[in-house]
């Protein structure tokens, strides 16, 4: 039997915050919170962090920090819960060894809702910092979390929007659209809703044959490249624009890219690139990424079938058979 892999020191997953505030309807909240603090941790470089589909395997699962270490190869679990109450927030966190289960850090945290970027960005630090401190030295930057809005009620209904869109069923998107639509309304120069608008009838457009949608993403991309012409999620709406509502490969391509340049930890991102080099063939960058993505995301159910269709259509049969397995 192989020995099983070495677990990277610097290496974290952040398990989905709980939500504990009155309103079970909240759940968006503390969802996205967990996202965040996920996202701006992925920003440090040096840092392993498992990204958000696999990390989310474990909600509201009870299972040994010991074990989801050892699945998912990481030295450190970072476990949270979120209560909001009217305007007041509070965020409770503890880092905990997954070789042990021995707790590191803990902290709590009371602030005002208006107060929820700076909030997250000093819990990100403080994680990597932490794990710094540990294992030795990476770069680490002043800020990890900058506001994309000032408008913290839009934000709120992004966050619910996002939660909506990550359903990935008609009417989760449905819901995505109307909540992403709202907060242009409320706050017309928060870019991140026009570039959700964009993605979502971008894929309407191509998996539905809806092709008059075409026109209307990419009326929503221009707006929010008007906004920040440097969003992550922003090129990756073009991208998908781009491959699967138009099939230009070349211009897909280089979005993906610059999708990964601003966040090298989007698996999605860099699942696209890998679909894209299967369409035209390149079965052997296909793979290079896919493997790579799954040392991030080793549970999404979808890396582990673009891997095994790569294998499929390349003509290794039993390879993709043990990959859809």
């Amino acid at each position: 039997m192989p020995a099983a892999p070495a677990i990277y020191p610097a290496s974290i997953a952040v398990l989905p915050f709980v939500n504990n505030s009155p309103d079970p309807e909240n759940e968006y909240f503390s969802d996205g919170v967990s996202e965040e603090i996920i996202n701006a941790l992925a920003k440090v470089r040096g840092l392993k962090v498992i990204a958000r589909t696999s990390s989310f395997a474990y909600k509201n699962k009870a299972i040994d920090v010991r074990d989801i270490g050892q699945q998912l190869q990481v030295a450190n679990i970072l476990e949270g819960s979120v209560r909001r109450a009217g305007r007041k927030v509070r965020i409770a966190a503890q880092l905990v060894s997954a070789r042990d289960g021995v707790q590191l850090w803990a902290r709590r945290f009371d602030r005002e809702l208006k107060d929820i970027f700076e909030l997250q960005d000093e819990i990100s630090l403080l994680i990597a910092d932490q794990i710094r401190a540990q294992y030795g030295h990476f770069e680490l930057q002043d800020q990890l979390v900058r506001p994309p809005t000032k408008n913290i009620e839009a934000y709120d209904l992004y966050l619910k929007a996002r939660y909506n869109h990550l359903r990935w069923d008609n009417p989760g998107i449905t819901n995505a659209i109307a909540f992403y639509k709202e907060c242009t309304l409320m706050a017309p120069n928060f870019a991140l809703p026009y570039f959700g608008l964009a993605y979502c009838f971008a894929m309407r457009a191509s998996f539905g044959g809806f092709h008059e949608l075409l026109e209307v993403a990419q009326g929503y991309l221009e707006k929010g490249f008007s906004i920040d012409e440097n969003a992550g999620p922003g090129h990756f709406s073009k991208a998908t624009l781009a491959f699967w509502g138009r099939w230009s490969f070349a211009e897909g391509q280089a979005a993906y890219r610059q999708a990964l340049a601003v966040n090298p930890g989007d698996t999605e991102a860099e699942e696209g690139l890998a679909e894209l080099y299967t369409a035209v063939g390149d079965f052997e960058q296909a793979l290079r990424h896919a493997r790579h993505i799954l040392s991030t995301n080793p549970l999404s159910a979808n890396h582990h079938y673009t891997l095994a269709n790569i294998h499929y259509l390349s003509g290794d049969y039993q390879e993709a058979l043990a990959c859809a397995a």
